[in-house]
């Protein structure tokens, strides 16, 4: 417990955001309809939104994560890139379990609100299954808080939290998720960060790295 109070004290920043966003979409989650969120932002399609929010949505691509690693690989932060991939990595581990071991058969937006006539963003393709949980917000999540466990100054965890959020927004948008989908992604991710946080910390083989 003391790790996960200091670290919270370090980055409390984006903590309290993340904790504010879990309670508010607990909320979310219990009283408002499956599908009700999905048709609500649906009606504020707009072409600068389509194309923000279908090229934003990339930051919860494995593509981003391995990227962003090569990048502090790059510059020899040998210690910054294996946090990175390990938040990548238990983050893509765990949503693809539930999703397709666990959730197997649950619907997308676009099959389960057949009878609506949802706009689509051209040049996305949209998906039909396996929906829970979203893996670009448990990715995004896990990098972001990541990256806020990298870089010290608490400011940042505010950026870094709009990100990993506006990327959860992309996926409802996009029509590729529901809301609960994401909210189970952002806590897969956080969770996921935590995790490789502690652990690579705690293994000696770690400590000697630059």
């Amino acid at each position: 417990m003391r790790f996960f109070r200091k670290i919270f004290l370090v980055n409390s920043y984006f903590f309290v955001l993340v904790v504010l966003y879990f309670f508010v979409g607990l909320f979310i989650v219990i009283f408002i309809r499956k599908g009700d969120d999905v048709i609500w932002i649906n009606q504020f399609h707009h072409s600068f939104a389509d194309n923000f929010f279908k090229y934003v949505t990339h930051l919860g691509d494995g593509l981003f994560c391995i990227a962003l690693s090569l990048l502090f690989l790059f510059f020899k932060k040998y210690k910054n890139t294996l946090l990175i991939f390990l938040a990548f990595a238990f983050s893509g581990l765990l949503a693809q379990f539930f999703k397709k071991i666990i959730f197997p058969d649950l619907m997308r937006p676009i099959a389960y609100l057949n009878q609506v006539d949802l706009q689509l963003v051209e040049g996305v393709e949209v998906l039909t299954n396996n929906t829970f949980p979203s893996g670009h917000t448990a990715t995004a999540f896990a990098t972001f808080l990541m990256l806020s466990l990298i870089f010290s100054p608490k400011t940042w965890g505010v950026f870094f939290f709009a990100l990993a959020f506006i990327v959860s927004i992309s996926r409802i948008y996009l029509v590729q998720h529901f809301f609960v989908d994401t909210y189970a992604g952002a806590f897969l991710g956080v969770l996921s960060a935590l995790l490789a946080y502690y652990w690579s910390i705690r293994a000696q083989w770690f400590k000697r790295l630059t």
